[in-house]
């Protein structure tokens, strides 16, 4: 069974454990606790980033657009997780070494941290997590505001390493 560690504001451990069931419920994090989540942004050679079309059937944000992410299960760091969950998604590995910090960020119960990546990767390669996702696509800078996505507080961030 899937665990997960709260993290405080500043995304340290602290020794609270939820399951994964009780940790898609954020009434069951308390005031000062954070679910950990990763994001991996990958970006190709032509500055475009690659986006995930999350599946119609999802419960949270359904149709949406994102990056690769999820939860950051016990034991694991966000960087680990980063690795994994972009693997579990769409089928492509990471190394460890090529993925850079890129921001953290809060809201109310989670706590997001955000790596990027330079990598070519070939669309037509990618193995989908068929319950998850419906499409994955590179997409221009400039063409991510006009997106129903799951939210690009990263953006600004990623603006300023491109230049």
């Amino acid at each position: 069974m899937e665990k997960h560690e709260l993290v405080d504001i500043n995304g340290n451990t602290t020794g609270k454990i939820l399951t994964h069931i009780e940790a898609c419920d954020s009434n069951n994090v308390s005031s000062g606790y954070y679910i950990p989540v990763v994001g991996v942004v990958i970006i190709n050679k032509n500055n475009e980033v690659l986006l995930q079309k999350r599946s119609r059937c999802k419960r949270a944000n359904p149709s949406k657009w994102g990056i690769c992410g999820g939860k950051v299960d016990l034991g694991e760091t966000s960087i680990e997780a980063g690795i994994r969950e972009t693997f579990e998604e769409i089928g492509i590995r990471l190394n460890k070494e090529d993925l850079k910090f890129l921001s953290m960020d809060t809201n109310e119960k989670i706590h997001f941290t955000v790596y990027c990546v330079r990598k070519d990767v070939d669309v037509d390669e990618c193995k989908l997590q068929e319950k998850e996702l419906e499409e994955v696509r590179y997409f221009k800078i400039g063409e991510l505001q006009d997106l129903d996505s799951e939210g690009f507080e990263w953006l600004e961030n990623l603006k300023k390493v491109i230049k």
